[in-house]
């Protein structure tokens, strides 16, 4: 499975109900149509407070678009079909130069079925590379190691790591050095209790420390 993920700022002068109305109403009506889509997630922004060992990134959003697809082929023609329709409709809302990533899903912890009916917390953290690491690297560290490491931590509810395999800012593939996110992160909680319960264990810090090898925030 193949997911691009819109990043999206509120447009100047557009409020922030009025982004997450237009977010949520008109552009997400376009995507609806969109042919080979799969499935669409619409998320905003609640709480940018860092808890990581890491530090915070450079990346500052105000929600994103998460669209999937079966494949990258599927995802190009999808997009193609609606740009003009799509380009239209952010305008209204979000600041322009919306970049995306596309990546590669893990699911390594699914969030449990009984839990499908209840309003979770959604942590996500966009991952930069270490200098001197290797793309390959990265992903061997984050998918075998850093997932082993994940697996100790208890609290949270689901864990999924997105490897990024392209970037695209005006509509153009770019390398890492222009849009340097090289993974992206999803947990979720049932609560803030368990969220601060889990980043404050040793278990977390633990692999936050084994983090500070290969990312780069």
């Amino acid at each position: 499975m193949i997911s691009r993920i819109s990043l999206l700022k509120c447009k100047e002068g557009v409020s922030e109900e009025a982004f997450r109305e237009g977010m949520m109403g008109d552009v997400r009506d376009v995507i609806a149509r969109m042919p080979q889509l799969r499935k669409c997630e619409i998320d905003f922004v609640t709480d940018r407070q860092q808890r990581s060992h890491l530090g915070r990134g450079a990346i500052d959003i105000d929600g994103f678009i998460e669209m999937f697809f079966d494949s990258y082929g599927d995802m190009v023609r999808g997009m193609a079909a609606l740009e003009e329709a799509l380009a239209t409709d952010y305008a209204q809302f979000a600041a322009p130069g919306i970049p995306a990533l596309v990546a590669v899903k893990k699911v390594d912890t699914p969030v449990p079925a009984y839990l499908d009916d209840v309003k979770l917390i959604k942590r996500m953290s966009f991952l930069g590379r270490k200098d001197g690491v290797s793309a390959a690297v990265f992903q061997d560290e984050w998918w075998q190691m850093h997932s082993a490491l994940v697996k100790t931590m208890t609290g949270y509810a689901g864990y999924n790591q997105n490897l990024v395999i392209d970037r695209i800012v005006d509509g153009e593939s770019v390398p890492f050095e222009e849009l340097p996110i090289e993974g992206v992160v999803e947990f979720w909680f049932e609560n803030m209790k368990a969220f601060d319960e889990c980043y404050g264990s040793p278990a977390f810090k633990r692999t936050g420390a084994h983090g500070t090898e290969f990312i780069d925030n």
